[in-house]
C-alpha cells in the first residue's frame, strides 16, 4: 500500500471513529455528562502544572462536550488569568483572547461561543497550561478532534504550555491513526484516570 492510500485509510478510519463518538456523546444523559466532567475536572486542578499555571487556555464547552465549567472557575478563584480562542476573521485559525467573567461571549461561526472581538489577547508564550478539547484520544497522546485541524495548528505556537487533553474514559482508545501533521498532547485525562503520554 503506497503513502497516499495510507493516508486516505487512515483519513477514513479517524471520521469513522468520530462519527460514532459524536453518537456516543448525544446519548449521554445530561446528569452523566456533568458528573464525569466534574471528575474531569477535579483530575485537571490536581496537576502539578496546574497548580503552577498563572495562564491556563480553557475552551468553551459545546452541550455534548466535557464541560470545563469547573476548571475555568478553579483558574479564577485561585487568580489564574484564563484564556479562550477566538476564530480568526477568515475563519482559518484560532488566536487566544482572555475570557473576562463579565464578557458576553458570542458565536464564532463555527458551533462554539468566543470572547468577544474586544477581549484582550494574549501573547502565546505567556500561555502556561491549555486544556484541549477531543472526540478521542490514545496513550500516546493522539487525539480526534472535529476535522479542521485548528487544535494541531494552535498547539505547537504555544512553547510553553503543557498540554492536557480532557474526554470520558470511555473514548480512550488503543490507537488514533494520526497523520505526520497531527500535534499530540502531553497528558490525557478522564474521569476514571489521568496518564501522561507515553510517546
Amino acid at each position: 500500500m503506497n503513502d497516499d492510500a495510507v493516508t486516505k485509510l487512515r483519513a477514513e478510519m479517524k471520521a469513522e471513529i468520530r462519527t460514532r463518538r459524536r453518537a456516543v456523546r448525544r446519548a449521554m444523559p445530561h446528569e452523566a455528562r456533568l458528573a464525569r466532567s466534574s471528575a474531569i475536572c477535579e483530575r485537571l486542578i490536581a496537576l502539578p502544572e496546574w497548580v503552577e499555571a498563572r495562564t491556563v487556555l480553557a475552551f468553551v464547552s459545546m452541550r455534548n462536550e466535557v464541560q470545563t465549567q469547573e476548571a475555568v472557575a478553579a483558574a479564577r478563584a485561585a487568580g489564574k488569568r484564563v484564556g479562550a480562542t477566538r476564530m480568526l476573521p477568515d475563519h482559518s485559525d484560532l488566536e487566544v483572547r482572555e475570557w473576562r467573567l463579565e464578557d458576553a461571549l458570542e458565536e464564532s461561526g463555527q458551533m462554539f461561543q468566543q470572547p468577544p472581538p474586544d477581549a484582550p489577547p494574549i501573547a502565546a508564550a505567556e500561555v502556561d497550561l491549555v486544556i484541549v478539547p477531543a472526540l478521542a484520544a490514545d496513550s500516546r497522546g493522539y487525539r480526534i478532534g472535529y476535522g479542521k485541524g485548528y487544535y494541531d495548528r494552535l498547539l505547537p505556537t504555544l512553547p510553553r504550555a503543557f498540554r492536557a487533553a480532557v474526554i470520558f474514559d470511555f473514548e480512550l482508545i488503543a490507537e488514533v491513526p494520526e497523520h505526520p501533521y497531527d500535534t499530540p498532547v502531553d497528558m490525557v485525562i478522564t474521569d476514571v484516570r489521568a496518564e501522561r503520554a507515553s510517546r
